[in-house]
């Protein structure tokens, strides 16, 4: 297979980088922040639920504008308006200003995913659906693992202003690789050599909207997961198992390492043997993985959990980012992605984060994530019965 990668996808691959080393480098703090100026931790979770509800409203509508305006711009708004946003949370300790950051950090932030993943969805070829997504996969568990690793160096040592501060000029400098890379409103396709079988999104008049809802409850369930880790892995470590910020950041970098190295086969797996097969083992390691930080005992025990866990996202995302692709017509590749990652991915990190908090309080810590593991096991039921790996059939 051969590739000919124009100019604009080469910055479309640098400012998803960018953009996820941004969020990378500050929301391993973010809990141990807020918990530093008072905040309890279910208002942690509803917090970290406000500025998911931010990205439900916003990936959809960034994918929508990137359809039919192009990708420059809500890719502009990701970067340097985002950037600016983060700045906000130095200026404030009053909660219900935080909460009103958070929601425009997240409607802003989300301008990124749909347009990013639509523009791949739309030049990779039929036959490797998985496997290219499964290189967006690559990327942002990548820069997680980059983003994580001196989060908390930089909080313990120049404090937690600092880690604003670095992901704030972070996202300052994707803007300035959004301008550099496109000289023009819509970057060109990709010309691909491929498989010489015609793309079936091309031919697609309209999307299966019963199965598309499926695969967005099932990554609702398997997101849940990501929630739970985002809004209490870090509490888990500080105030369970007793360690400092800094390795609360190396627990996120070996998340995104496993899930980085593995994300590809995983993707080339999901294209030989069905991307339905690979989600339903994606779902069964999140939860198992979810079970084992639970209990773990040590910190040496979470971190293999927490590793298990990337593994999960590996085999999970790539595969269901192909099937979403495959659904889906060519012009609609960036709409149906925003969807997709507001009401699959955001509405389960939402209910992840905002249910985790108030269990964790009630139960204790182990029930909080215990309820992920009972999330990815209901969504692996509903995997197995009715996910179809055809799911381009017209209603």
């Amino acid at each position: 297979m051969k590739m000919t990668v124009s100019r604009q996808m080469i910055a479309i691959m640098s400012v998803m980088a960018l953009g996820i080393l941004a969020m990378s480098t500050l929301w391993p703090m973010i809990p141990l922040y807020l918990t530093s100026i008072g905040v309890t931790p279910e208002i942690v979770g509803l917090m970290l639920s406000v500025y998911m509800v931010g990205m439900v409203i916003g990936e959809g509508f960034w994918g929508w504008v990137a359809d039919k305006r192009g990708t420059k711009l809500p890719l502009k708004v990701g970067t340097f308006i985002a950037g600016l946003t983060v700045f906000c949370f130095v200026l404030t300790q009053n909660v219900s200003l935080i909460f009103t950051i958070f929601f425009f950090w997240g409607l802003l932030q989300s301008a990124l995913f749909g347009p990013c993943r639509g523009y791949i969805g739309t030049n990779a070829p039929v036959l490797r659906k998985a496997t290219f997504m499964a290189i967006i996969t690559m990327i942002m568990a990548a820069s997680r693992s980059i983003g994580a690793l001196p989060s908390g160096f930089l909080a313990d040592n120049l404090g937690f202003h600092a880690v604003f501060f670095v992901s704030c000029g972070i996202s300052l400098l994707a803007g300035i690789v959004v301008l550099a890379g496109w000289r023009q409103a819509q970057p060109p396709k990709i010309q691909i050599i491929n498989d010489k079988v015609p793309n079936p999104s091309d031919s697609v008049e309209r999307m299966s909207y019963r199965y598309f809802a499926i695969q967005c409850v099932v990554t609702a369930l398997q997101s849940w997961t990501r929630g739970t880790m985002l809004g209490f892995l870090p509490l888990l470590a500080t105030q369970v198992i007793g360690v400092s910020a800094t390795k609360v950041g190396v627990l996120f970098t070996i998340s995104g390492i496993a899930a980085m190295l593995t994300s590809i086969p995983m993707g080339m797996l999901a294209d030989r043997i069905g991307k339905k097969t690979l989600m339903t083992l994606g779902l069964v390691i999140s939860g198992a993985a979810m079970a084992g930080m639970a209990f773990s005992p040590n910190y040496a025990w979470l971190v293999v959990f927490v590793l298990t866990s990337g593994v999960g996202v590996a085999t999970f995302s790539p595969a269901a980012l192909g099937m979403i692709s495959d659904s889906v017509p060519a012009e609609r590749q960036s709409t149906a992605m925003g969807i997709y990652g507001a009401f699959g991915e955001n509405i389960g990190i939402i209910a992840g984060a905002s249910a985790g908090g108030f269990i964790w309080k009630a139960l204790g810590h182990q029930y909080a994530f215990l309820m992920g593991t009972l999330a990815t096991a209901l969504g692996t039921i509903i995997c197995f019965a009715l996910v179809k790996d055809k799911a381009a059939t017209k209603l």
